[in-house]
């Protein structure tokens, strides 16, 4: 790996406890057809509460205090038990926003987000990434996974941000910028593959339509998919 000189003098190594994770569901929903994705229940808990549990359950308690991104239905997500911020720039910019509002609000040096319609997400995700900043001296990691033809790629919105880096994206959000990928390549970020034998091949897959919620829950029930 190559070994990175983090550019500002405020990065500190990840540590067990002091990431705050952040689930994303501050979106549109435009391909659930409106509907609040975050909501949507999977064997009768909403996609939103299965991501926030999954990163309670990390391995090595890396994973602090969380919080949710949300711009609707704020009542229904503060349910949940953790803060809900809304998006702290206006217009549903996209992801970027929602990483924006977390590393607002943190009061962790580390911030890891993950999209609320990934249920299945590893249990050592906030392990392997917080790992991976640390012997990189990196300012963000993000995880990557093999696709359908077997090319492992980029999955940006599975990532490790250090809260030093909110002037850098503000500024970038204030230029018109809306791409994670493009902003993470403008800091210091290292790639994580998550295709060691033993990964789930599916881990990162996300749920973007209510069809695809509905295969879910049938493969589940029919006991095809663990």
């Amino acid at each position: 790996m190559v070994d990175l000189i983090p550019a500002d003098a405020d990065w500190t190594a990840p540590q067990p406890g002091a990431l705050t994770g952040l689930v994303l569901a501050g979106g549109r929903g435009s391909r659930m057809g409106g509907a609040d994705k975050g909501l949507q229940t999977l064997h009768g808990m909403p996609l939103a509460l299965h991501a926030l549990l999954r990163l309670q359950q990390q391995r090595g308690g890396w994973v602090g205090p969380c919080m949710i991104n949300a711009n609707r239905n704020l009542a229904a997500y503060e349910a949940l038990g953790v803060p809900v911020w809304p998006d702290v720039v206006e217009g549903f910019v996209g992801p970027l926003a929602g990483m924006l509002t977390g590393l607002t609000h943190a009061d962790t040096p580390w911030v890891l987000t993950v999209p609320c319609d990934s249920p299945q997400f590893p249990l050592d995700l906030a392990e392997r990434l917080a790992q991976a900043v640390s012997d990189a001296r990196a300012d963000a990691a993000m995880a990557a996974a093999p696709e359908d033809d077997g090319a492992v790629r980029p999955q940006p919105v599975f990532c490790l941000l250090g809260v030093h880096l909110l002037p850098r994206l503000h500024a970038y959000l204030r230029e018109g910028g809306r791409k994670i990928d493009t902003w993470l390549r403008s800091v210091r970020c290292v790639d994580v593959p998550f295709d060691r034998p033993g990964d789930d091949p599916h881990a990162f897959a996300n749920l973007n339509t209510l069809q695809e919620l509905h295969a879910l829950q049938r493969a589940s029930a029919s006991g095809s998919c663990a």
